[in-house]
Parts: C-alpha cells; structure tokens; sequence
C-alpha cells in the first residue's frame, strides 16, 4: 500500500472541506446556469405567446377572408 497512487492527499487542511458532491447536484449554484435557464424559459414564453411564432413583428396582419355562402 506504499503505491503513491492510493496515498491520501491534501494533509491536515483536506478535513477543513468536505468533498464535493458529482456536478449535476451542485450546477445550479453557477450563474451560467442560472443565465442559461432565464433565457430558455424566455424562449419558451415568446414560443408560446406568439402562436407557435407565427405572428411576424411589423408585418400587416391579412384580413380575414369572407365566408363563401352556398
């Protein structure tokens, strides 16, 4: 057990710290993440507002066609 591979590192101070956990549990502490999530969501809002972004900014919407009577 002498192998340098499976010696402790980090002397008295690796007590002080307590391991982190795997990165999916601790991502929502970045801000990237929270940044990535406001502008995901945004998207989501206009999809959804805007008909499946069928309306076009600063285009005329076409007049409803007249019903044909028989």
């Amino acid at each position: 057990m002498n192998d340098p591979k499976f010696q402790q590192h980090g002397g008295a101070h690796a007590a002080e710290h307590p391991p982190h956990g795997p990165y999916w549990k601790r991502m929502h502490h970045s801000p990237f993440f929270w940044f990535a999530a406001c502008f995901i969501m945004l998207a989501m809002v206009i999809y959804v507002t805007s008909n499946n972004l069928t309306v076009v900014p600063g285009k005329n919407v076409p007049s409803p066609l007249p019903a044909l009577t028989p």
